[in-house]
């Protein structure tokens, strides 16, 4: 797509990165889950009840857990996602010393 080959990407020492961004492709796992995401927020903003309280009390079926273990609900993707994202922007605070 950009002209560059393997071998000449390796003798120049371009690092596979610099052609994906330069090509702008997106990745699709990334993007889906983007995706994901986005629609629930606009959801979550709706008012009349149509869609936030059936899609977000919905528990997937189709997927067998190990006994003990509870069901999967569709807002714990929401909620992992929402973790991490908090996690990496979180700056530690070093006021205090343990």
């Amino acid at each position: 797509m950009l002209g560059i080959t393997r071998l000449t990407q390796v003798r120049a020492g371009i690092r596979s990165s610099t052609p994906r961004e330069q090509s702008k492709i997106r990745d699709a796992a990334a993007y889906a889950k983007l995706s994901k995401i986005r629609w629930a927020r606009h959801v979550m903003r709706l008012n009349d009840h149509r869609w936030t309280r059936a899609v977000s009390d919905w528990t997937p079926r189709d997927v067998k857990r190990t006994t003990g273990r509870p069901a999967t609900r569709w807002s714990d993707f929401f909620t992992k996602s929402f973790k991490e994202i908090y996690n990496v922007l979180r700056v530690p605070r070093t006021d205090r010393i343990h």
